[in-house]
C-alpha cells in the first residue's frame, strides 16, 4: 500500500485556510499527511494546525520546511512576492512543488521560475483550482466532444469584493500593494480565468486591454480585455474588485456553432451562485441537475460521492498527490501558468501602450 505523501506547508495566511480544509480531506483519504508548516505569525500557524488536524513540526522560516528530511513535497501558499526564493530553493532541493498563483509579481520572474522548474525536472503543479470545479469540467467536456460544434466566442465576468483590510476588516492587505502583488484584479484574481480560457480554447494570440484604479490603490481594481486565441476563438474578460462584501462570482457565456452555454461559479462547490444552462437550436434550455453533476465528478475521481467537497482545492491537492503516487506529471503545471501569465502580461502592456499586444512579442522581449 502506498504511504501518504508527506507535505510541508510554507505560508499559513488567509487563503491557507481553504488549503488546510483540502489537505485535511485528502489526509482522511490516506493520500497525504501534513508533517511541517511554516509562517512567521504564530497565530496563523495555530489556526492552520487547528483546521488541518495536526502538524508534526512548525517553523517560522519556510526554508526549514524545504530542508526538513521528512517533507516529501512542498506546498507554497505565501504572498506572491515571496514565491521566487522558495520556488528556487525547492528546485535546488529537488522536491516536488505545489505553488499558489500568481507565480510572481513580474513577468520576467515568472519566466525565470518556469525555466528553473523545467531545468530541475521536479514535479510541479500550480494552484489553478478552477479547472477542477465540476461545472468548468462539464464545459470542457462540451468543448472537447464537439457536440455543439466549434466554439466561436465568449464573454467572461469576474467580480469579487476587494481582498484587502480597507474593505474587509481583519483581511490581509498585501494584494492592494503593487510591490507585493504585482497587479490587482487582473493578475491576482483573474489569472484563474485566464488559465481556464487557455485550457478551454487554446493559447491566446493577441490581447487588447484597459484598466482603472477606482479605489486609488497602486494596483487596478477594474480591467477589461479582448482576447484572440490562436484557433480563432475571440472573447471578452471583465474583472472587478469591488466594495460589495460577500459577493464573489464568475459568469461565463460561450457561443458555439450549434448552441450556447451559460454558467456561474463561486469559490466553493455547491454555492448558491452555481448555475449551468445549455441552449440548443429550437429547443427549450437545458439545466442539468447540479447535484448530479457534482456527484458524477466525485465518482469519476474515485471520491466518496456522499461527502460534500465544498472547496475545490481538494481536487487540486488530490490530483497532485495522485500524480506523484502514479509517477505522472502534475497538472496544471508551470507551462500552463506561463500561458496564463502571458495573457495577463500582454493585457498590462496593452494598457500601457493603448494598443493591441501580440503574445509572440513577449518572447521577442525576453
Amino acid at each position: 500500500m502506498n504511504e501518504p505523501l508527506r507535505l510541508g506547508i510554507i505560508g499559513c495566511g488567509s487563503i491557507a485556510r481553504a488549503h488546510a480544509i483540502a489537505i485535511r480531506f485528502n489526509a482522511d483519504d490516506g493520500l497525504v499527511r501534513c508533517v511541517a508548516a511554516a509562517d512567521p505569525d504564530p497565530a496563523a500557524l495555530e489556526q492552520f494546525t487547528a483546521i488541518v488536524g495536526s502538524v508534526d513540526r512548525t517553523y517560522s522560516d519556510g526554508h526549514d520546511v524545504i530542508a526538513d528530511p521528512d517533507v516529501d513535497a512542498v506546498v507554497l501558499i505565501t504572498p506572491t512576492r515571496f514565491h521566487r526564493e522558495y520556488v528556487l530553493a525547492t528546485c535546488a532541493a529537488g522536491k516536488p512543488l505545489f505553488s499558489e498563483k500568481p507565480l510572481a509579481p513580474t513577468f520576467d520572474v515568472v519566466r525565470e521560475l518556469c525555466g528553473a522548474v523545467a531545468a530541475s525536472g521536479i514535479p510541479a503543479q500550480v494552484g489553478f483550482q478552477s479547472r477542477f470545479h465540476p461545472i468548468i469540467r462539464r464545459l470542457r467536456a462540451l468543448v472537447e466532444s464537439g457536440e455543439l460544434g466549434a466554439p466561436m466566442g465568449y464573454t467572461l465576468r469576474d467580480d469579487q469584493y476587494w481582498p484587502t483590510g480597507d474593505i474587509v476588516p481583519g483581511h490581509s492587505s498585501w494584494r492592494s500593494d503593487v510591490a507585493e502583488a504585482g497587479g490587482g484584479a487582473l493578475l491576482e484574481h483573474s489569472i484563474h480565468s485566464c488559465d481556464v480560457l487557455a485550457w478551454l480554447f487554446g493559447p491566446a494570440r493577441r490581447v487588447y486591454a484597459t484598466k482603472r484604479h477606482v479605489f486609488g490603490y497602486s494596483v487596478e481594481d477594474t480591467a477589461a480585455m479582448t482576447i484572440e486565441h490562436g484557433n480563432g476563438v475571440v472573447g471578452n474578460l471583465v474583472t472587478v474588485f469591488n466594495g460589495v462584501r460577500g459577493r464573489e462570482e464568475r459568469r461565463l457565456e460561450v457561443f458555439f456553432e450549434r448552441g450556447a452555454v451559460e454558467l456561474t461559479t463561486d469559490f466553493v462547490i455547491g454555492a448558491p451562485e452555481d448555475s449551468f444552462m445549455i441552449q440548443r437550436p429550437d429547443t427549450p434550455a437545458e439545466r442539468p441537475d447540479l447535484a448530479e453533476m457534482r456527484r458524477d465528478a466525485f465518482v469519476a475521481d474515485g471520491c466518496d460521492p456522499d461527502r460534500q467537497y465544498y472547496v475545490y482545492q481538494y481536487f487540486a491537492h488530490r490530483a497532485f498527490a495522485m500524480a506523484l503516487r502514479n509517477g505522472t506529471a502534475p497538472s496544471p503545471g508551470f507551462a500552463d501558468a506561463l500561458a496564463a501569465h502571458s495573457i495577463v502580461e500582454a493585457g498590462y502592456r496593452s494598457c500601457a501602450l493603448e494598443l493591441p499586444v501580440a503574445l509572440d512579442s513577449l518572447e521577442a522581449s525576453a
